[in-house]
């Protein structure tokens, strides 16, 4: 009940985005704008986004200990579940959900599950570095989103040396758990939670992981340029990157569910300033997150759907065995 007033107040911030999008545009023009947008340029928008998915799951794959062998179809299920939830519920409901699917789902262990998921957050946040620099080399940018930039360039290089600390130096701790107090038992997570960062000790494996989360950012720029072809626009060749460089600066934190507002306000200014229209800059940015939601969204209840429905065929055909014998 505690979390109702702020979820409330997360609608309300996002409602009121909206409505600043709304403030200068003509909704039948835009709808106008919206309508003739080619299916076949928004058909390939979705497939590149929905091929994040697969590349996010195999980088999962990847960060896993040595040790451990988990099937890439059981990796996928608990990464699709993630995805659905982050897009859903609010922070950090999403993040947790998948450090219980990887967990469950995969059978890999809680500990295990968290130093993927911080793995990958790093993974991610090296390519959105690279993205961003790439914005701020080939595109004139205004000085709040240049220096937005370098915060965020700062945030991640603090969050990779922490990382980079606990994966090469182990805290030493007790085992005698009757004896432990809390402090010692934190340590002792951490110490669990450490060992499974072999990843940034193998710089092998972690060249592999960055290459594969900057072909996620690659497969969601494409699918950003998709859209923007689907309504026959000719925008500079750095318009998908600037595109996608904001919206890595504007939802870090997706406060809001699926970054519902964040995500339409962030497209609308910069296409905005790229001098497009409102209309066309607003029916662009919805375009663009109803591409990106269809398989980030539904991936997850397709894979829900399955694996009821087979659980549901086996209960069935051990009743008819059972029957017969």
């Amino acid at each position: 009940m505690k979390k109702i007033p702020f979820i409330i107040l997360l609608w309300v911030f996002a409602a009121g985005l909206f409505y600043f999008c709304l403030q200068s545009i003509d909704l039948d023009r835009a709808w106008n704008e919206f309508s003739r947008a080619d299916p076949l340029w928004l058909f390939l928008a979705v497939f590149f986004n929905a091929c994040i998915l697969g590349v996010w799951a195999s980088l999962w794959r990847l960060l896993l200990p040595e040790k451990i062998s988990v099937s890439f179809a059981r990796i996928f299920q608990a990464n699709s579940f993630m995805s659905t939830s982050c897009n859903t519920i609010p922070f950090p409901g999403g993040h947790a959900v998948g450090v219980m699917a990887l967990a469950r789902r995969a059978e890999v262990g809680h500990t295990v599950a968290l130093s993927v998921l911080a793995l990958d957050q790093l993974m991610e946040g090296f390519a959105k570095i690279f993205v961003l620099t790439l914005v701020a080399v080939f595109v004139p940018l205004p000085d709040r989103m240049g220096s937005a930039i370098l915060v965020f360039i700062v945030v991640i290089g603090f969050f990779a040396s922490v990382m980079f600390y606990f994966a090469h130096k182990k805290p030493s701790v007790r085992e005698e758990r009757e004896t432990m107090s809390t402090a010692d038992k934190v340590r002792a997570f951490v110490s669990r939670w450490s060992a499974h960062l072999e990843v940034l000790r193998d710089m092998r494996v972690f060249s592999s992981g960055l290459l594969l989360a900057l072909l996620m950012m690659f497969a969601q720029t494409l699918g950003i340029w998709a859209v923007q072809k689907s309504l026959s626009l000719d925008l500079p060749v750095w318009a998908p990157i600037l595109v996608m460089g904001a919206l890595n600066l504007a939802t870090i934190l997706p406060i809001t569910p699926g970054n519902f507002g964040v995500y339409e306000g962030t497209a609308f200014l910069v296409y905005q300033f790229c001098g497009l229209s409102p209309e066309l800059a607003f029916s662009l940015a919805l375009l663009q997150h109803l591409c990106f939601l269809i398989p980030m969204v539904g991936t997850g209840y397709l894979v829900l759907f399955f694996i009821t429905s087979a659980q549901r065929k086996n209960l069935s055909e051990e009743k008819w065995v059972a029957d017969e014998t």
